[in-house]
């Protein structure tokens, strides 16, 4: 199909830069459609090769062969989402669902949640500085809400309260920086919806936070963890044993291509029932896709 015929082809999220060439086409697809969670797109200010940028376009053109059907996109890093979220969500209205946009939010509020210098440093630099917020009077836009707390800081409460009344998703970053331990005290009591702990609660490769995330989605029925940025093997078998059902597909798009992705799933994973459950059964059900 040409591709100025897909979904979306007219428009993208980010003009100004190409996004990395990721993998060589000549991995086969899953056996069955993807839905990914995790997906940065559009430009960063950040001059960080971990933040590549990705156009709207060109994402469309790496998930067809994977497969992925419906992606949970919002930006990558800068100092202020409220233009890019809302660029987002124009972009993302032209694709027929197979971009949801979700808001990326952060606040003048940066938690201490490892009690580390460089954090506290932070939190009072950004504790005086002025920051209008990174969302419209209008959240019916978007289909969920990103949260990096330590980097972006928090919204207001007012914000959690407009997410909760919406009745929207947060995916958030979990790992040693954002432990899940944290996040069960400080983000859970002041939400109500769905919460999606990315990169299984364990970035980049944190035993105890991978234990404590698993405890964590056991003991909460509307916690989920996401598979985006783990490359361990061991971390993604031994958390499909553990919490399979709670296990939603990421690929951290750019980072990875979603088809490298799931075939590393797909390599620690053996039961093929669970790996179409975590590639999209589970995510199909709870969003109502």
């Amino acid at each position: 199909m040409p591709s100025s015929t897909k979904p979306g082809a007219e428009l993208c999220c980010c003009h100004q830069a190409q996004s990395p060439r990721l993998l060589r086409a000549d991995l086969e697809p899953p056996p069955h459609d993807l839905v990914d969670v995790h997906v940065h797109l559009g430009g960063s200010d950040s001059g960080e090769l971990f933040y590549p940028r990705l156009p709207g376009q060109e994402w469309l053109e790496l998930a067809e062969p994977a497969h992925v059907t419906t992606a949970f996109a919002f930006p990558p890093l800068l100092a202020h989402y409220r233009e890019a979220n809302e660029e987002l969500a124009r972009w993302a209205a032209t694709t027929n669902g197979a971009v949801r946009p979700f808001a990326r939010l952060g606040g003048t509020d940066i938690p201490w949640t490892t009690h580390q210098l460089w954090q506290l440093r932070r939190k009072l630099r950004t504790r005086w500085t002025k920051r209008a917020d990174d969302i419209g009077d209008d959240i019916s836009i978007y289909s969920g809400i990103k949260l990096l707390p330590h980097l972006d800081g928090l919204p207001s409460n007012d914000i959690f309260d407009r997410i909760n009344a919406a009745d929207i998703p947060i995916v958030i970053h979990g790992g040693i920086h954002v432990p899940p331990a944290w996040i069960e005290k400080a983000i859970l009591p002041r939400t109500t919806g769905i919460v999606i702990i990315a990169h299984l609660g364990a970035f980049p490769a944190g035993d105890r936070e991978l234990e404590d995330a698993l405890e964590l989605a056991r003991r909460h029925e509307r916690v989920y963890l996401d598979t985006s940025g783990v490359w361990l093997a061991a971390f993604l078998s031994h958390a499909a044993d553990k919490v399979g059902d709670k296990l939603v597909f990421g690929s951290d798009a750019p980072l990875t291509h979603p088809l490298v992705a799931w075939h590393h799933l797909r390599c620690a994973v053996d039961d093929d029932e669970l790996l179409e459950r975590i590639g999209w059964r589970t995510a199909t059900e709870l969003f109502d896709l």
